[in-house]
């Protein structure tokens, strides 16, 4: 790292054993100075020049975090830092289980069991919900992403969705000796 026209090593990094795939490593640099900065990587052995030794080192890519605080709306964001060494210089794949949107759903519905209770005012409440009929109104009536925009709540028929929900609610067999709801909306959109 370039510090007051002068290049100072920052980290010493010992590379040694074999392996048959790629070997990556991560070097981490804290109390970067001021943008613009230079930064070089500096091999101090010569690559090899045989095909039996392959050894070459090359810069892969950088990635700058920024720890300041950030506001992100409408955006679900994980940070992950994770030692290379704890999968054995690989790459690692991370999956993620999105439960999804809080959602308006009937005032008298319980989302998690699936059950309506009493008579329904018209009044909604925020919930998680994959029902399909609910999941239907908020991309109808949400003015960011859905049609709410175009269309008001008064355009969409809520009772007639009522009823569309707790059908959609309604248990099933499952094929393997259980139950589970007779439709449910487990989509990811990413594009209009």
């Amino acid at each position: 790292l370039q510090r007051n026209g002068n290049w100072v090593t920052e980290k010493d990094v010992t590379i040694n054993g074999k392996t048959t795939s790629q070997f990556l490593a991560s070097v981490i640099l804290d109390n970067l100075p001021p943008r613009p900065f230079n930064i070089r990587m500096v091999r101090e052995t010569a690559d090899s020049t045989t095909d039996q030794l392959q050894n070459r080192t090359l810069w892969s890519s950088y990635t700058e975090i920024i720890d300041v605080k950030q506001c992100y709306p409408n955006t679900a964001i994980v940070g992950l830092q994770v030692d290379a060494e704890q999968f054995g210089g690989q790459q690692m794949t991370v999956n993620y289980h999105i439960r999804g949107r809080i959602i308006q759903v009937p005032s008298n519905y319980d989302p998690e069991k699936r059950t309506y209770s009493g008579i329904w005012d018209g009044s909604l409440k925020p919930a998680y919900s994959n029902n399909p009929a609910w999941c239907l109104w908020d991309m109808l009536t949400h003015p960011r992403y859905g049609m709410g925009k175009r269309l008001g709540a008064a355009d969409v028929d809520k009772w007639a969705l009522y009823a569309i929900g707790q059908y959609c609610d309604q248990t099933v067999p499952d094929g393997f000796g259980g139950t589970e709801p007779r439709m449910t909306f487990n989509a990811y959109l990413a594009q209009q």
